[in-house]
């Protein structure tokens, strides 16, 4: 069909035109417009069109001509459909290649002094200058918390940074009490969000990990986390763990905003019923533009099962895959991912994944050449919404532990440059190649030592309203965990809740009433939350449940659940500790499990819920000090 823009014609194309149509060209015969589609005429007889050709005069054809400049052109549906859709993507049907170009340069090695020493599971920010912002998971005191995040910044393309601070660590007394560790940071709307991964249950040693969200106006700091209604005060998580406390769970986020929706990728690390273990990415997506987007993720599915491949399969083999780095390449609409496969073995590699939508993956090639041994924990760089833009230089960065290197804890951290191609074909010729072979170079001097992490004795105090006023020590530690302590004058005290106790100009603290208040303090851009809990009375108080309550009140379910859910209730006590009810805890406090509808689901003694039916039904949790709360349970028969 001719598609024809009528301030494009002058007279004498009307004239041909016009004499074309009357002559029967096929395809070009206008038609008659009828509802949408075109109605088009029997053609003309022969002697139609000689009376028409020997008839014509010069003044006919300019009335037609200016009878035709009058009209508008008629563009069927179909037409306009064509023209409203988006471009062909040329790249739709091509795959990534990416290849590591040369052996990169270390941003971090361990210390001699001090070890474990890391700084892995990086995240990486490329700013429209160029600069480069960088966050990693570093050792925490070796006591009191597992992991910090610490933020270092460079203008000159990751060859020199500045010192490191703590950007985010855990704050006492709350469901993110133990670890702050897996940052990946996004920047929108004027603010750096920073996820991270965190447990509160202190007998697990790092298991049963849920993902947490917090956000700063500063790379540097300080962050407000998420509370479930908004930013400050007790952290809750945006994706909770609800599987059994042997399961490592859920964490090692990664955020992609395209347009306006918002794609985290999570690790989940659980088990099914038999048990056996399931290990797998899940994505979820909201509208970034709604405020409330954390409490409005929709679980989109797996982008992909990492489960141990057995050794006779003929399929890939996932052995040790870990968490995934996620990017959105701008010039071919292509979702990137990358991950490292056989961590902490020699023959380790990293591996990168592809998707057309950010939902769907599917695994590309190894990554061997230039990459060390014993890797893990790799991420890709991007801009702050999570793309990479056509130009852009691109970098992969990666923990390792190198050749030879067994020791927990111990690792270098490296950047490398990376390049991107397309073919029409997955290229998977690096997986002939072998990895680098190469040891870890220790740190042997202190000279770098600089402040990184405020720190105080303790993190939680407890007080009785109508005692004196009392000081905090405090003390900053520097990147070799030695201790430097500070005049209680030069601390800042930010925020506290004045209802509850009251500060003078010296820093003396003076418990007021009782209650729970957060106190943030400051010193040379360092920042600490602690928690000081006033009791109602003088003398020593018994360790008592006081609070019980759930992490999520509604659980969603399938009766093809792959995996085992488990409530594992939130007890508070009255020295203002908190940690999760599993085990003997359950026990103690003669926790008890109650199903409205057996013919929904099952739970057991331990908490654990076995979905049966499709259909809702509320579980009720109760303890023996007269405590209790009600859960909704949601059950489906899809996954």
């Amino acid at each position: 069909m001719v598609k024809v823009r009528k301030n494009r014609l002058n007279k004498t194309g009307a004239v041909i035109l016009a004499v074309a149509m009357t002559m029967g060209m096929a395809g070009c015969y206008p038609g008659v417009y009828d509802a949408g589609n075109y109605s088009i005429p029997a053609p003309m007889s022969e002697e139609t069109a000689e009376d028409t050709e020997d008839n014509g005069s010069v003044e006919d054809e300019a009335e037609l001509s200016e009878t035709y400049e009058e009209e508008e052109p008629v563009i069927s549906e179909n037409e306009i459909a064509e023209e409203e859709q988006e471009p062909v993507n040329e790249y739709a049907d091509k795959h990534i290649k990416l290849t590591v170009t040369d052996e990169g340069v270390d941003v971090f090695t361990p210390s001699t002094t001090c070890l474990p020493d890391y700084r892995y599971g990086p995240s990486m920010i490329l700013n429209e200058d160029g600069s480069i912002d960088a966050w990693f998971s570093a050792p925490g005191d070796g006591s009191r918390e597992f992991d910090w995040i610490t933020y270092r910044h460079s203008d000159d393309d990751g060859k020199t940074w500045t010192g490191e601070k703590a950007a985010i660590s855990p704050s006492p007394a709350s469901p993110d009490a133990l670890s702050t560790c897996d940052p990946d940071v996004f920047y929108y709307d004027g603010f750096y969000y920073l996820g991270y991964t965190a447990t509160i249950n202190r007998r697990a040693k790092g298991l049963c990990n849920s993902v947490f969200l917090a956000r700063s106006i500063d790379p540097a700091g300080p962050y407000e986390k998420w509370n479930g209604h908004g930013w400050g005060g007790s952290p809750v998580p945006i994706i909770y763990y609800d599987g059994i406390e042997i399961g490592w769970g859920s964490g090692e986020p990664s955020f992609v905003v395209v347009d306006d929706t918002i794609y985290v990728y999570s690790t989940k690390d659980g088990y099914s019923g038999v048990p056996d273990r399931i290990r797998v990415t899940e994505v979820r997506t909201a509208d970034i533009t709604n405020e409330d987007w954390p409490n409005n993720l929709e679980f989109r599915g797996y982008a992909v099962i990492r489960n141990d491949t057995p050794k006779d399969s003929s399929d890939y083999k996932y052995r040790d895959s870990d968490s995934w780095d996620v990017a959105y390449i701008e010039e071919s609409r292509k979702f990137v991912a990358v991950s490292t496969n056989r961590r902490f073995k020699n023959n380790s590699c990293i591996l990168y994944f592809e998707s057309n939508d950010g939902i769907h993956f599917e695994r590309v090639s190894e990554l061997n050449t230039n990459v060390i041994a014993r890797c893990h924990n790799s991420a890709i760089m991007a801009d702050g919404l999570g793309h990479i833009k056509e130009g852009d230089p691109m970098m992969i960065g990666y923990a390792y532990a190198g050749a030879g290197g067994s020791r927990w804890g111990v690792w270098a951290t490296r950047f490398a440059p990376l390049s991107l191609e397309y073919t029409y074909e997955p290229d998977r010729s690096d997986e002939e190649n072998s990895n680098l072979k190469l040891s870890i170079q220790y740190r042997h001097s202190s000279d770098d030592a600089a402040p990184m992490m405020l720190n105080t004795d303790s993190l939680v105090y407890s007080k009785s309203a109508g005692t004196g006023a009392f000081k905090i020590g405090y003390y900053w530690q520097d990147n070799y965990k030695r201790r430097h302590y500070i005049n209680n004058s030069d601390i800042a005290i930010i925020d506290y809740d004045p209802e509850i106790l009251s500060v003078d100009d010296d820093n003396w603290i003076s418990p007021k009433v009782p209650g729970v208040s957060r106190v943030i303090v400051g010193y040379d851009g360092l920042w600490r939350e602690i928690c000081l809990c006033v009791l109602p009375s003088a003398g020593k108080q018994a360790k008592e449940l006081t609070g019980f309550y759930p992490v999520t009140e509604k659980y969603d379910m399938s009766v093809i659940q792959p995996y085992i859910i488990k409530i594992r209730p939130m007890g508070m006590y009255s020295d203002n500790t908190i940690h999760e009810l599993t085990g003997r805890d359950l026990l103690n406090h003669r926790i008890k499990f109650e199903c409205e509808d057996s013919s929904i689901c099952e739970v057991r003694d331990d908490g654990s819920v076995i979905p049966l039916a499709v259909g809702d039904t509320v579980i009720k949790v109760s303890s023996k000090e007269g405590l209790s709360y009600s859960i909704d349970i949601h059950v489906t028969d899809v996954w």
